[in-house]
C-alpha cells in the first residue's frame, strides 16, 4: 500500500511540473522541454535495448535516482560487466552486482550539472519537430520527435521521440537513433517510476 501511495504521489509531482505550462507551449518548446528535464525530480527504472547498425545488440536495465547516481544492469549479453555512478566515482562489477570495484572518480563533464549543461546547448540545435498522439500499452499519449547534435569528440546527429502521458506528463517510452561518420545505432527505452528507489555507494 505505501508503495503505491508512492507511486501516486510521484506521478502527481510531474503533473505540476511538467503540465502546468503545457498549454501555452509550441510544439518545438515541448520537444525541448522534454529532452531537456526528462522525468524530472523522480527516481526511474529503465530498460533499454540498443541496436548497432552492423553490429551487437545489448539490453540492459538504467536505474536512475534523484541524486544523479546510476545503475546499468546488463541483461543480454549477460557477461558484460555492471556499470554505476555514485557521488562523483565509477564503479564496475564482474559478478552481476555481488561485488564492485572503484575505477576513477568521475570528471566533471560526468556531472548532474554538467549533463544539463550539455541537453541545454544540444536544444539549441533541434529542428524538424513534431508532434501527434499514439497509443502506447494501450492508452492514447502525446508525442513528440525531433533532431539535434551532439558535440564532442564526433558530430553525431539525434533523432529522438517520446511518449508522454497526457494526463500526468509522464514519458514512459522513447526511441533514440543516432548517426555518425560509420555509426548508426537505435535505442528504445521503456521507462517506469521507481519512486522508492535508492542507489548508494558498494561498502
Amino acid at each position: 500500500m505505501h508503495r503505491n501511495i508512492s507511486r501516486v504521489l510521484a506521478a502527481c509531482l510531474i503533473a505540476m511540473a511538467l503540465t502546468g505550462t503545457a498549454s501555452a507551449e509550441t510544439c518545438e518548446e515541448k520537444y525541448v522541454r522534454l529532452m531537456t528535464q526528462r522525468n524530472p525530480g523522480v527516481p526511474t527504472r529503465i530498460h533499454a535495448t540498443t541496436q548497432i547498425v552492423g553490429g551487437m545488440k545489448s539490453t540492459n536495465w538504467n536505474l536512475q535516482d534523484d541524486k544523479g547516481n546510476w545503475r546499468t544492469e546488463m541483461i543480454d549479453p549477460e557477461n558484460m560487466p555492471w556499470s554505476m555512478g555514485v557521488d562523483n566515482f565509477l564503479y564496475s562489477s564482474n559478478d552481476k552486482g555481488k561485488t564492485w570495484q572503484k575505477i576513477r572518480e568521475m570528471d566533471e563533464a560526468s556531472s548532474p550539472e554538467a549533463v544539463r549543461n550539455e541537453q541545454v546547448e544540444r536544444a539549441k540545435t533541434v529542428r524538424n519537430v513534431e508532434c501527434g498522439q499514439e497509443e502506447h500499452d494501450g492508452v492514447l499519449h502525446d508525442t513528440a520527435v525531433g533532431e539535434y547534435d551532439m558535440s564532442g569528440g564526433m558530430k553525431i546527429e539525434v533523432r529522438e521521440k517520446f511518449w508522454v502521458n497526457p494526463q500526468s506528463g509522464y514519458i514512459p517510452k522513447s526511441e533514440t537513433t543516432m548517426k555518425a561518420a560509420g555509426f548508426e545505432s537505435f535505442t528504445v527505452q521503456l521507462i517506469e517510476l521507481a519512486p522508492d528507489l535508492k542507489i548508494t555507494a558498494p561498502q
